[in-house]
C-alpha cells in the first residue's frame, strides 16, 4: 500500500509539472504571435522613420542649396532618431519578455522530465496512458522536447537578431523585421500541441 500511495503521489507531481509546462508553452506561443503580429506593424513604422531619417542624413536638404533653414532639418532629423528610439524601446521588451518566458519553459521541461524519471512507467498510471483529455506522457515528452528546442532556436535568433539594431541604420532595422516570423510546420506543430493542453483550462 505505501508503494502505491508513493506511486500516486509521484503520478501527481508529475501532472503537476506537466500542466506548468505547457502553460508557459502556451503563453510564449500567444507572445511569439504577438511579436510578428501586431508588434510587427510597429516595427514596420520603425523602418519606415528610420528610412526618412537616411533620406534627410544623404539628401543636401538643409544644405547650401536648400529652400529649408538648417535649423529645422536638424529638428525634424532629431524627431524622428527620438521615435525610432522610443518604437525600439517598446520592441525591446517585448523581445525580452519573450526571452524570459522562453527560459521558463525550457526551466519547466526540465522539471517536467525530472518528474517523468522518478515514475513508475510499468504502472497503468492515468498520466502514463492518457484519458479522453489528456494525450499520454510520453506524447508531451517527445513532441514537448521537439516543439521547446524549436521555440529556442526561433527565440534565440529573434535575441541576437535584435541586439544588433542601431537607431540610425535602417538596414539593421530591416533585417530584424524580415526575421520576424515563424515556420509554417513548427506553426501547425505548436497548434496541434495545444490544442492537446485544453484539458489544462479544466
Amino acid at each position: 500500500m505505501p508503494q502505491l500511495e508513493d506511486e500516486a503521489t509521484q503520478e501527481k507531481i508529475a501532472q503537476e509539472k506537466l500542466k506548468r509546462f505547457c502553460d508557459s508553452l502556451r503563453t510564449l506561443y500567444r507572445q511569439i504571435k504577438q511579436l510578428i503580429g501586431p508588434e510587427r506593424a510597429n516595427v514596420d513604422k520603425t523602418l519606415a522613420k528610420a528610412a526618412r531619417y537616411e533620406q534627410l542624413v544623404k539628401s543636401d536638404v538643409g544644405g547650401s542649396g536648400s529652400v529649408y533653414p538648417a535649423e529645422l532639418i536638424e529638428d525634424v532629423k532629431a524627431e524622428c532618431l527620438h521615435e525610432i528610439n522610443a518604437r525600439l524601446i517598446g520592441t525591446g521588451q517585448v523581445v525580452n519578455e519573450l526571452i524570459e518566458q522562453n527560459l521558463t519553459v525550457l526551466a519547466n521541461y526540465q522539471e517536467l522530465e525530472g518528474a517523468s524519471r522518478s515514475l513508475n512507467w510499468q504502472r497503468s498510471g492515468t498520466i502514463l496512458l492518457g484519458t479522453e483529455h489528456q494525450k499520454p506522457l510520453e506524447f508531451y515528452l517527445r513532441e514537448g522536447f521537439r516543439i521547446a528546442l524549436q521555440m529556442n532556436l526561433l527565440v534565440t535568433r529573434y535575441k541576437h537578431t535584435f541586439k544588433v539594431v542601431e537607431v540610425q541604420q535602417a538596414n539593421s532595422i530591416q533585417r530584424f523585421r524580415d526575421c520576424l516570423k515563424l515556420p509554417d510546420e513548427l506553426d501547425l506543430c505548436l497548434q496541434e500541441f495545444v490544442s492537446f493542453t485544453v484539458f489544462m483550462l479544466k
